[in-house]
């Protein structure tokens, strides 16, 4: 248990949902103790602002991230994660295939078709000069089927789950989007060997530098160690006690990489010549940018700071948004949001943050800018974007992301549990010490689901009204903000929406 002092008013707060819940559906996370309500952090409370949704694209299966296409103002690109990327004209509302991937996405459904994954066709990020030269680049999670081009964590024998790979690919004509993508124009530039299904990352995106960002999560499983059951099976892949904090591995880091280039050792691509980490020793993978991620899931630049910021997905106790700068250490396994972790006696979800940090904790770990716990307020963070449009005039410089679900369930027949999502924004903390940005829940997002038809009307009463599953954010050309999921959390199905996020008052 932990001593945190603000524990016992927390709890109590937390113990009146339970009660709420308990008779319903709990708020499952861990699996094993649905109703361990040890709390780190205060709950959030509704702020100011009410939002208003209106729909972009509807009739997908999961999407995951709308992201526009340099000198493209009108057209917003949307990845679904089974493999296929849809641009929206947002002047007339049509919508056509871009790209259809899904022959090259590894099949989906860790409990069989049509359930939970997080594999997939997860990121998608344009080149800089995109109208010239029709550039653009994909994450997206493989059937093994070729040697890694980094160096791998999953030992000779043990199975490789699949493998998340990074390609290029070229725009039949950058102008017209809805004429599609030269097939032939595939290019592999990275693959990287994955021991589970889970905390794959993915958002690739381009900074202000022109560099291509590329985030990983750890590999999956619990604690960032091996040794323990996961879905009841041995985890592995983890080097032991972690790949977060180990420089000879790209999982649990962000890399950076010159897509122009070639010194890499494939020479598919270059290393950035103020990588921090490069010209180390033998063993490092010079393509590190910043390390200590669990699951960075979603993240963004801002477009007036250039600020990198990462939804960083916990494991049993906290979430948290990274302000990333090169050469940061963000403290996975070591840390879980602003407390150390303790990985516990390698059991099923044993791990925990904790007060009491061992002597051996460097001390040059960072902390998150904001956070939230995991056991009263969500199960997964899903990083967004500070708004610098200028529609909506009471948003701007703050920033915007969301919940998955405040209730979750992976498991088969788990329908309808996963459609409790939540969005939030940030605000100055008064009076703030520890230098973290307060997090306010919009208003009025229920509502709009009611009003756009999503919640489902057989799933069973909860402690909480019904939203959707959000599993992704979005920005347009003009800086306005979009809101992607479903109801189900799954990739299957025809649910799949992207709505754009307006302030009531405006």
């Amino acid at each position: 248990m932990s001593t945190n002092p603000l524990r016992t008013t927390l709890c109590a707060v937390a113990l009146t949902l339970c009660a709420l819940a308990a008779p319903q559906i709990g708020v499952a996370h861990p699996p094993d103790a649905p109703y361990d309500f040890d709390s780190f952090s205060p709950q959030i409370q509704q702020g100011d602002l009410e939002i208003e949704l209106e729909e972009v694209a509807t009739g997908l299966v999961a999407p995951l991230k709308a992201v526009a296409a340099p000198g493209l103002r009108h057209h917003l690109f949307i990845v679904d994660q089974p493999g296929t990327i849809w641009v929206v004209n947002l002047k007339t509302g049509s919508r056509s295939v871009f790209l259809d991937a899904r022959d090259r996405v590894a099949p989906l459904g860790v409990f069989g078709p049509g359930t939970f994954d997080e594999k997939g066709l997860l990121g998608l990020a344009f080149h800089p000069d995109f109208v010239r030269n029709g550039l653009f680049y994909t994450y997206l999670s493989a059937t093994p089927d070729g040697p890694p081009t980094l160096p791998t964590t999953v030992p000779a024998d043990k199975l490789v789950e699949h493998q998340n790979v990074v390609g290029r690919w070229r725009a039949v004509d950058s102008h017209r989007p809805t004429r599609g993508v030269r097939p032939q124009s595939y290019k592999e530039l990275m693959r990287v060997d994955w021991p589970s299904f889970a905390h794959n990352g993915g958002d690739i995106n381009f900074g202000p530098d022109g560099l291509l960002y590329i985030p990983m999560g750890d590999g999956g499983g619990h604690d960032d160690q091996d040794g323990q059951l996961f879905l009841g099976l041995p985890i592995y892949g983890h080097q032991g006690d972690g790949n977060a904090q180990k420089l000879n591995a790209p999982l649990g880091k962000i890399l950076r990489i010159d897509v122009d280039g070639d010194s890499s050792a494939n020479g598919r691509y270059g290393i950035p010549p103020d990588n921090p980490f490069l010209g180390g020793a033998a063993t490092v993978v010079e393509e590190i940018y910043a390390l200590g991620f669990r699951n960075p899931w979603r993240m963004s630049f801002d477009a007036k700071t250039g600020g990198l910021y990462v939804g960083n997905v916990g494991q049993n106790d906290l979430e948290d948004v990274e302000l990333v700068v090169k050469g940061g250490n963000y403290g996975w396994n070591l840390k879980e949001g602003s407390f150390c972790f303790d990985p516990g006696s390698f059991q099923p979800n044993s791990g925990t943050a904790t007060l009491t940090c061992p002597p051996s904790t460097p001390p040059n770990l960072r902390d998150p800018v904001a956070q939230y716990d995991t056991h009263t307020d969500g199960h997964s963070v899903v990083g967004g974007h500070v708004y610098r449009g200028h529609r909506q005039k009471e948003l701007r410089g703050r920033y915007v992301f969301g919940e998955f679900s405040r209730l979750f369930n992976s498991r088969p027949g788990g329908a309808f549990f996963n459609n409790y999502g939540r969005l939030f924004y940030t605000e100055e903390k008064v009076g703030s010490t520890d230098g973290m940005l307060e997090i306010k829940e919009f208003r009025g997002f229920p509502e709009e689901a009611q009003r756009l038809g999503l919640p489902d009307p057989t799933a069973p009463p909860a402690a909480f009204a019904q939203t959707m599953g959000v599993l992704g954010m979005g920005e347009d050309a003009r800086g306005e903000i979009y809101v992607a999921g479903n109801v189900t959390g799954f990739p299957s199905g025809s649910d799949g929406v992207v709505l754009r996020l307006t302030l009531a008052d405006d």
